[in-house]
């Protein structure tokens, strides 16, 4: 959907603003962003960036108020882009975009924003997740609608971070980090537990949500406090 559930969004944004901090999340490049969650949540995270959208569907771009959520909005299809084109980034979001296209489309497209990106973020649904297109939209199809965190571990080149958050029946959802440059691991390797203490030690009960409306401006704007709130504590 244009949306995603929240399980995970704090870890990302907890993240991102541990890079922020650092200097080093300048160029953000939101891939799939749908309606937009990930510029909503984050931009305050990340006050110095200059935020890219490139998304699939171009009807989602006026529905969804895009250009006025980014810097710049690239309607192109992922797996055709030309990252060259594209230029360099510091971090790279697929927020639950991946499953969109095969596991073998998925790696290649990870392989090439990594050559011109220092880091990526990836949430990705685990488990049995179908879907079908929606309000017209073919991109919305799960091409991989049962995927594993071994099948991620997989895809996903360089990991140095992140998490499988699953329930009993093995369906959650799986936030990942990922850099190729080795310095560049190990600074995304300490951002990741730095944010993953901060989350740990945060008060507020409704970082844990599974499921906020992002659609509703005033659900999200409180889930985005929240998250504020505890990541730069």
């Amino acid at each position: 959907m244009p949306i995603s559930i929240a399980l995970g969004k704090p870890l990302i944004g907890a993240v991102l603003a541990r890079l922020s901090a650092r200097g080093q999340a300048r160029r953000v490049v939101d891939m799939g962003p749908g309606a937009g969650t990930y510029a909503d949540l984050f931009r305050g995270l990340t006050p110095d960036a200059t935020w890219c959208a490139v998304e699939v569907w171009g009807p989602y771009v006026e529905k969804y108020g895009l250009r006025d959520k980014y810097d710049q909005v690239i309607v192109a299809d992922v797996r055709y882009l030309d990252f060259i084109k594209l230029g360099p980034s510091d971090v790279v979001l697929f927020g639950d975009m991946l499953e969109h296209m095969s596991a073998n489309e998925a790696r290649d497209v990870l392989a090439r924003a990594a050559m011109k990106s220092r880091f990526m973020a990836l949430s990705i649904p685990i488990g049995h997740w179908p879907q079908d297109e929606i309000e017209g939209n073919p991109f919305e199809v799960h091409v991989e609608d049962d995927l594993s965190h071994a099948d991620i571990q997989n895809i996903v080149p360089d990991l140095c971070g992140g998490r499988a958050m699953v329930n009993d029946q093995g369906q959650g959802l799986g936030v990942y980090f990922a850099a190729t440059n080795p310095a560049d691991r190990d600074t995304l390797a300490a951002a990741v537990v730095e944010a993953e203490d901060l989350i740990a030690s945060a008060t507020s009960d409704g970082l844990n949500a599974v499921a906020v409306d992002f659609l509703d401006p005033d659900a999200k704007a409180a889930f985005r406090d929240r998250i504020a709130a505890s990541v730069m504590a």
